[in-house]
């Protein structure tokens, strides 16, 4: 039996956090994760993938060799506190074993860089002897190949896991070359904000693209021609109505998410990209997926509905809304 690489701690254990965990099993790391403030389908996952389950933050900072941050976009500065705090604990936070590696945190949420460099500062001025890496994760969660649970990691579907930042994970002393390579990390150099930015401009185009099909479909429902617009895609722009359609049925559980992320995205666009001036183009976005999270129901499905039923969902809010005598 191979022996154990290093120990992972995972916050938090949603669908992208189960999937990364898994996918460090199959490779012999050993993942740690919390149930602080999280739901019970959060315990449920966890015990499901045998992902061993501390009793508080200062137990993961003192065990783990890595800690992945893997929130909504929200949470990410409270979740670098949380660990802040655990660390600074001056009877069990540090961590006490004898080694003399230290603690890598590897933030690899949807957040604009300079959140990621507020994270950064505040960890180096709090809590140094902990190496922060900005990070991103491109792509669904990792999976293993349909006809069997596990293999190495070459056999996974895995996404890019992008990482900058003066540490680098590659050269980190426990596992690092090994967990770069499984993780499939790309190293985009030095400077902290540049795997954010790499992170905000693709989903730009992925999820923000797919808020504009949330109104342009729900739109021409409202006007009775969907079934029109949806031939004229095919016939005309099918890539973009295959993508389209994709991106309804896979985003309600997915809203509230999403929520933050737009904002996020907004906020490299104007801070990074020099787009200043005027209403931001992912706060409407933002609003959109605030609405279907909020107002639909549709976030509260169990499986995925047909793009017909999503958009009748978010036409009802809609309708609901013009009731109550609010914007539609």
């Amino acid at each position: 039996m191979a022996s154990t690489r290093a120990k992972v701690g995972v916050l938090s254990i949603g669908e992208m956090g189960l999937g990364i965990a898994k996918l460090l099993q199959a490779n012999n790391y050993h993942v740690y994760t919390t149930l602080i403030g999280r739901s019970p389908n959060t315990a449920k996952r966890a015990e499901s993938a045998g992902i061993e389950v501390l009793e508080d933050d200062v137990a993961l900072v003192s065990r783990s060799d890595y800690i992945f941050s893997i929130v909504p976009p929200r949470d990410a500065v409270p979740t670098a506190e949380r660990i802040i705090a655990a660390h600074q604990d001056k009877t069990r936070g540090r961590r006490t074993d004898t080694k003399a590696e230290p603690l890598y945190y590897l933030d690899l949420n949807a957040i604009a860089p300079t959140t990621a460099r507020h994270i950064a500062r505040e960890l180096n001025e709090r809590a140094p002897e902990i190496r922060f890496l900005d990070g991103g994760i491109i792509g669904p969660p990792p999976s293993p190949p349909a006809e069997e649970e596990g293999g190495s990691d070459s056999a996974w579907k895995r996404p890019s896991i992008p990482l900058s930042g003066p540490h680098s994970l590659g050269a980190a002393p426990t596992s690092g070359r090994h967990l770069f390579e499984t993780l499939n990390a790309k190293d985009l150099g030095d400077g902290i904000g540049s795997a954010s930015g790499l992170k905000a401009s693709f989903a730009a185009l992925t999820k923000g693209f797919t808020g504009l099909a949330i109104q342009s479909f729900s739109t021409a429902a409202r006007m009775g021609v969907l079934p029109q617009l949806q031939q004229h895609l095919a016939e005309f722009s099918p890539a973009i109505g295959e993508l389209a359609g994709r991106g309804v049925i896979g985003m309600p559980s997915k809203a509230y998410r999403w929520v933050g992320e737009m904002e996020e995205i907004g906020n490299c666009f104007r801070e990074e990209g020099g787009w200043g001036g005027g209403e931001s183009v992912f706060g409407g976005i933002a609003e959109v997926y605030r609405f279907v999270a909020d107002e639909t129901g549709l976030g509260s499905l169990e499986g995925r509905r047909p793009a017909g039923e999503v958009v009748e969902g978010i036409v009802d809010g809609l309708e609901k809304r013009r009731e109550r005598g609010g914007d539609c």
